[in-house]
């Protein structure tokens, strides 16, 4: 790890901008690139206030010796960057062009790191050439504040490229989890999409509201959450009466292979959530600004919490 000083960052969207602010603040020189040469220009003010949101929610960074320097091309990333880190758009073809774009990296043994919720790293690596020096990760939004990221393995990738990404992870901050099989999802998104599949019937059944179905969630396991994982929970209520459960219950689950007719008939009418005005909510009448501002302070108490506990459990 002592040899990573510059991670190259592209692609400055939501996420992009958000990661590089993780590794300015953890000492890094971060060179940030955008293939829209108008965001660059506002990156500074949008890690700016991002920044003052965390010094004043979370505290002041670890190291103030961390810089970002947004670029006009990327011969800099491909000549210094000891890590090419990709946050562009969720899109394959798009990301093996982009890694492909850094022979010299390549050739210098830097690791490549891609962010994405859910494509093939061993297919990305594969189609880009820099499969023996490429991991995924998957970072969780809001990425400054969400503590895990999944590392994930590809069929090429080496022990020591997925050592190095989780060291990586853990010196930002952030805990890391490692994926050692390549699947669709990979852990988070495969529990989370279950968890929509069965939201987005139980309103097609007609079974309840939208709003009670959040409700459901927020005010039962959702509480429990942050600290009895699913499968301790089980533990906790006994394996023979999750089975006995299993038995009647299953079912009647969805189970559908790919996305309901609900969901497509929404999609079609373009009524497709807070961007659009009209979801499962009328976002007409409500305010997603002030529902991200409420998320995360709530993140901010949550992780408070736990390092309390995790401090009391060190002491006893």
């Amino acid at each position: 790890m002592a040899n990573i000083q510059t991670v190259g960052v592209c692609g400055l969207g939501q996420m992009g901008a958000a990661v590089a602010v993780c590794f300015k603040r953890a000492g890094y020189r971060v060179l940030a690139w955008n293939h829209n040469p108008a965001r660059p220009e506002s990156l500074y003010a949008t890690a700016a206030r991002m920044e003052t949101w965390l010094d004043e929610h979370c505290g002041h960074a670890t190291d103030t010796r961390g810089v970002i320097e947004v670029q006009a091309g990327l011969d800099a990333l491909d000549e210094e960057a000891d890590v090419i880190l990709d946050c562009i758009v969720e899109d394959m073809v798009l990301k093996v062009a982009l890694f492909s774009r850094f022979p010299g990296a390549r050739d210098r043994n830097a690791i490549f790191v891609t962010t994405t919720s859910g494509l093939s790293i061993t297919e990305m690596g594969q189609e880009s050439g820099c499969g023996h020096l490429l991991a995924g990760t998957h970072f969780w939004n809001p990425p400054h504040l969400m503590p895990l990221v999944e590392v994930i393995r590809g069929n090429q990738t080496p022990d020591w490229v997925m050592d190095t990404v989780c060291e990586l992870v853990t010196s930002i901050g952030k805990t890391p989890v490692r994926v050692n099989r390549d699947v669709p999802g990979f852990i988070g998104n495969r529990l989370l999409h279950a968890l929509w599949r069965e939201a987005i019937s139980l309103v097609d059944r007609d079974i309840a509201t939208p709003e009670d179905i959040d409700l459901v969630a927020r005010l039962t396991f959702g509480l429990r959450l942050p600290v009895v994982g699913p499968l301790e929970n089980m533990d906790l209520v006994g394996l023979d009466l999750i089975e006995r459960i299993h038995q009647y219950l299953l079912d009647d689950i969805a189970d559908n292979h790919g996305p309901s007719k609900y969901l497509s008939e929404r999609v079609r009418h373009r009524h497709l959530g807070m961007k659009t005005g009209q979801g499962f909510y009328d976002w007409e009448m409500r305010s997603g600004a002030e529902l991200i501002e409420r998320r995360d302070k709530q993140i901010v108490r949550q992780l408070s919490y736990l390092k309390e506990l995790e401090e009391q459990q060190q002491n006893s």
